[in-house]
C-alpha cells in the first residue's frame, strides 16, 4: 500500500508499505479520507516536537472496517478513531483527561496514522473505546472532521464566555469555533487576513468578519465598545497572534491560545498589567472523550456545516505535493483520498 512518511524536519515520503497484519483484537480500516492538519504541517515544519519519526501521518481519519479481529467489531461499519491510545486506568484516564497521561501514544503521531491506503487500529484502543462508529448515512466528507471538532468542543467548554468572543483566523478550526459560539448565541467577530476565506465565512453565516489591518482593529475596538469578552486563538501563536489577542480583549476578558505555537515561542506578561487588567490566561489543546462524542452526535444530526470546508483532495500518489500546497496556505481544508 501506499503511505506518506514523516522522518524528520523537512522531509517527508511516499513509501510502500504492507498492507497491515493484525494481531488477535485488531482491526483494518480501509481509509476514504484524512486530512491534513495543522499540527502535521508544523511537525513537518520543526516548530513542534511531540511527533515520533519515522512515522505514517495522519489522525483525521474517515474510513470503513474492511478486516476485523475483535469480537465486537464488524466488517463495513463505518468509522472514525480518537488518536490517541492511553492507558485507560490512569487518575487522568479515569476522569477523561486521556491526553495528560504518561503512557499516551499518538495515531499518527507515535503510530502509523490515516496517510495510507489502509490502517491498522489495535486491539487495546478499541477496549479503551477509541474506535468512534457512525451510522452508514454519515459521509466520509463529514466525518473527517469528526477529531477536530471534538477539540473546538472541548476548548468551548473550558474557555470563559460571556457575550462577544473574536476568533483569530477563519481556517476551518476558526470556522468550527464561529459555528459553535453562534449556536451558542454569542456574538462572533472573526479576524482573517486573507479576503478568500472572510469571503468563505461570510458564505457560511457565522459572525462579522474584520481584516487585521489598523483600520479594521479600530473599528472592531469600536463597535465593542473597548473590546470583545471572549479571545479565541485558532491561527499559529506567533508574537503577532499573540499581540493582537491583547489589543482586542476587554478588561477582565479571557484568551484561550488554541493554537498552535512554535517551541520556542515565549509568551511574556507583565504581572502587574495582568493583576489589574483582570485577564485570564488560557490554552486549549485536544479533545476529551466527552467532546468526541458530542462532535460524534452533531455530524449524525447534521447540526454544522463541515462538508464545505474540504476545498482539496489529492490521492495518497501525490501526498507530497498535497502537503506543499497547504504549507502554502492555499485552499481552505485539504486531505488525502485514501483506498
Amino acid at each position: 500500500m501506499q503511505t506518506i512518511v514523516f522522518e524528520g524536519q523537512d522531509r517527508i515520503a511516499l513509501q510502500e508499505k504492507p498492507q497491515p497484519i493484525l494481531n488477535d483484537g485488531d482491526v483494518l480500516i480501509e481509509v476514504d479520507l484524512c486530512g491534513i492538519c495543522a499540527s502535521d504541517i508544523a511537525a513537518i515544519n520543526g516548530e513542534v516536537t511531540d511527533y515520533s519519526p519515522p512515522v505514517v501521518l495522519g489522525h483525521e481519519i474517515a474510513g470503513i472496517i474492511v478486516e476485523s479481529r475483535h469480537p465486537e467489531v464488524q466488517v463495513g461499519q463505518k468509522v472514525t478513531v480518537n488518536p490517541m491510545i492511553s492507558c485507560g486506568t490512569c487518575d487522568y484516564c479515569r476522569v477523561d483527561l486521556d491526553k495528560y497521561c504518561s503512557q499516551i501514544e499518538g495515531i499518527g503521531h507515535d503510530i502509523d496514522g490515516g496517510y495510507a491506503e489502509f490502517l491498522k487500529f489495535p486491539k487495546h484502543g478499541i477496549d479503551t473505546g477509541k474506535l468512534i462508529t457512525v451510522p452508514d448515512s454519515v459521509l466520509p466528507e463529514n466525518l473527517m472532521f469528526l477529531e477536530p471538532l471534538g477539540c473546538c468542543i472541548n476548548a468551548m467548554r473550558e474557555t470563559i464566555l460571556s457575550e462577544s468572543v473574536a476568533i483569530l483566523g477563519a481556517g476551518q478550526i476558526g470556522l468550527m469555533f464561529a459555528q459553535l459560539a453562534t449556536l451558542q448565541g454569542l456574538e462572533v467577530f472573526l479576524l482573517e487576513p486573507f479576503a478568500h476565506r472572510r469571503d468563505f465565512a461570510s458564505f457560511l453565516g457565522v459572525g462579522r468578519t474584520f481584516d487585521i489591518t489598523d483600520d479594521q482593529i479600530k473599528e472592531l475596538i469600536g463597535v465593542t465598545n473597548g473590546g470583545v469578552d471572549t479571545v479565541i486563538s485558532a491561527t499559529t501563536n506567533n508574537q503577532k497572534a499573540i499581540d493582537l489577542a491583547f489589543q482586542i480583549i476587554r478588561r477582565g476578558g479571557c484568551i484561550n491560545f488554541f493554537g498552535l505555537s512554535a517551541h520556542d515561542q515565549n509568551l511574556t506578561v507583565n504581572l502587574e498589567k495582568l493583576h489589574f487588567s483582570g485577564h485570564k490566561l488560557m490554552a486549549s489543546w485536544a479533545f476529551s472523550r466527552w467532546s468526541l462524542g458530542q462532535a460524534q452526535q452533531m455530524i449524525t444530526n447534521h447540526e454544522i456545516q463541515l462538508e464545505p470546508m474540504l476545498t482539496t483532495r489529492f490521492p495518497i500518489t501525490s501526498g507530497i505535493e498535497a502537503v506543499a500546497y497547504v504549507r502554502q496556505g492555499r485552499g481552505l481544508k485539504t486531505a488525502l483520498i485514501g483506498g
